[in-house]
């Protein structure tokens, strides 16, 4: 498919984020996504945590299929645009982001952004944490012991 550039002006005084997880993202401008992909699979003992006071739990994680996590992602297509003369003004003040996981992205101005995959196998015993913890006196154990853990096949066809 081919797409012809539009006229666009875009003004932005500030963005603030504190995360941007798996497979997704900020964009400013004219952008073309096409054709992302997230697979993931997680295991938390305590799940996440954000700006919190974490004290004497404990977390215990078995995982033992025989088989864990197959994923089979099939990318098919991508966007042509046309290559007309670039007609866009993006003006941007400020932009503050604190994490950004696989495969997520800020974007400004004009981006092709085609065809993004991402797959993934995590064990985290505490699971995720953002922002200001006090964590002490937990446990955290964790057994993961597949016989084929997280099996991933990706084939692009573009």
């Amino acid at each position: 498919m081919i797409r012809n550039r539009v006229r666009n002006r875009v003004i932005v005084d500030q963005i603030n984020v504190n995360s941007i997880d798996t497979a997704s993202g900020i964009f400013v401008g004219v952008n073309y996504a096409n054709n992302w992909s997230s697979h993931r699979k997680t295991n938390y003992g305590f799940g996440s945590v954000g700006s919190s006071r974490i004290s004497n739990n404990f977390s215990f994680v078995i995982d033992n299929d025989l088989v864990d996590t197959p994923i089979n992602s099939n990318a098919v297509s991508i966007m042509e645009r046309g290559q007309n003369i670039n007609q866009n003004q993006v003006d941007v003040v400020g932009i503050n982001v604190n994490v950004l996981d696989s495969c997520a992205a800020l974007t400004v101005g004009e981006n092709d952004l085609n065809g993004w995959s991402s797959h993934s196998k995590r064990n985290a015993g505490q699971g995720r944490m953002i922002g200001k913890i006090q964590n002490q006196n937990n446990t955290m154990i964790l057994s993961d012991e597949d016989l084929i853990d997280s099996q991933m096949t990706h084939i692009n066809d573009f």
